[in-house]
């Protein structure tokens, strides 16, 4: 019998193992998926190039404990990244516009950081504009539905480094001495034994001392994955208290460079809506569309079909139709929303819930422990935030299990 059960593969399942590996304690991964990352995985066939399905930028890189990783292992990483170009309805801002755009959007965040009272975000700033494009793309939901305290605690710190051989591939690479059980969804966790855990899969039961779960709110709230007995009530309101948000991604083929001496990130407020493209990173023939919000899971629901329609008719409006003659038919289409084993992009504290990471981080009678970008209080919705929770869930499980003095990593 191993000591730990790991539910999920992802960056905080994977980074529990290799904590678990270095203190000696015996442990099982589950991961639901054929592959391991979860929300951190890299394509490198479809197009020819890295591209990130979900993760891809090493935010707060001088903080972000896989920076070193990254510079272990070789893999690439953009540490002078250029500037976001903004967009209006197809249109890029120049010269003066773009200053006052530049300086709402500072400013719009600045008032988060300052904010004392724990109401919606859209309390402190006015909706609606490229502020509100650039706070879907990084929440995934609208100003109304966002703690701001939470926000505020957010850790964001120098440029954000792309990771040109893919964030996915990096954590892959990072847990290559890894075992996982692939295509294994955990279905049950009984837990009213106070001697040990049973972990139902359709493979069977495997039980354990205890089981560290780091599959996202969505699944958690969701019927798929049970636990008997059921969670304590101020655990359930934790879930709820932090719902998914929604960022979809669309990568597509080019023949050529239909962009002339544009290159890198661009960020669009379309009508309300926000979307990012990555134009040729790297000088790749790819261009990348993110779509945030609640449109984003209403365009993904109608399939890929629609998602290029909209990239191309976004793109052609910003460049001109050459961009039709420069698709190769190739892509690649991350649904974050309608992937069962995510449920969105990342969790989102809703107004008045900031203390709810906190809630979802604490075991249940030191049997059950939680981990995931969720949990994280200053580095929520990044994978360098999941990494530290699996690593901090770890120490605690196994100083639960065996009274060891294993220190958090933060």
């Amino acid at each position: 019998m191993p000591d730990i059960v790991i539910v999920g593969a992802g960056a905080a399942g994977l980074a529990v193992a290799r904590r678990l590996q270095s203190l000696g304690v015996s442990f099982v991964v589950l991961e639901a998926r054929s592959r391991i990352g979860g929300r951190a995985f890299t394509d490198t066939r479809t197009l020819g190039a890295p591209v990130d399905l979900g993760g891809h930028w090493l935010h707060s890189p001088a903080l972000n404990p896989l920076t070193p990783l990254a510079e272990r292992y070789g893999i690439r990483v953009d540490r002078s990244p250029g500037p976001t170009r903004l967009a209006i309805d197809g249109r890029l801002l120049s010269g003066a516009e773009l200053e006052v755009a530049d300086a709402g959007i500072a400013d719009g965040f600045a008032r988060i950081a300052a904010a004392r009272d724990d109401g919606a975000v859209s309390e402190l700033v006015r909706e609606g504009g490229l502020f509100e494009a650039a706070f879907l793309a990084k929440q995934g939901v609208p100003p109304a539905g966002c703690s701001s305290i939470d926000f505020a605690r957010y850790v964001w710190e120098g440029d954000d480094w792309p990771v040109l051989d893919g964030l996915g591939a990096l954590v892959a690479r990072h847990a290559r001495s890894v075992l996982v059980e692939l295509d294994t969804p955990v279905t049950r966790i009984a837990w009213h034994s106070r001697e040990r855990v049973a972990v139902e899969t359709p493979r069977g039961t495997v039980e354990a001392r205890a089981v560290i779960v780091t599959v996202p709110t969505g699944v958690l709230a969701g019927d798929d994955l049970r636990f008997d007995p059921p969670l304590p009530g101020w655990k359930r309101q934790a879930v709820a208290d932090l719902p998914m948000g929604s960022c979809n991604k669309l990568s597509l083929g080019l023949a050529g460079n239909p962009f002339g001496d544009i290159a890198g990130p661009v960020l669009m407020a379309d009508s309300g809506r926000s979307v990012e493209f990555l134009l040729r990173e790297d000088g790749r023939d790819v261009v990348t569309m993110m779509v945030n919000g609640p449109f984003a899971k209403d365009l993904a629901a109608a399939g890929a079909p629609a998602m290029i329609d909209y990239a191309v008719g976004r793109l052609s409006a910003l460049f001109g139709s050459g961009i039709r003659s420069a698709l190769t038919g190739r892509h690649v289409l991350a649904d974050w929303d309608h992937d069962p084993w995510a449920v969105g992009c990342y969790a989102v504290a809703r107004p008045g819930a900031a203390a709810a990471r906190g809630a979802l981080a604490r075991p249940v009678e030191e049997r059950l422990f939680f981990a995931g970008e969720a949990v994280h209080d200053r580095y929520m919705g990044d994978v360098h935030g999941a990494y530290l929770s699996g690593e901090a869930a770890a120490d605690d499980a196994a100083r639960a299990i065996f009274g060891r003095n294993a220190a958090h990593r933060s």
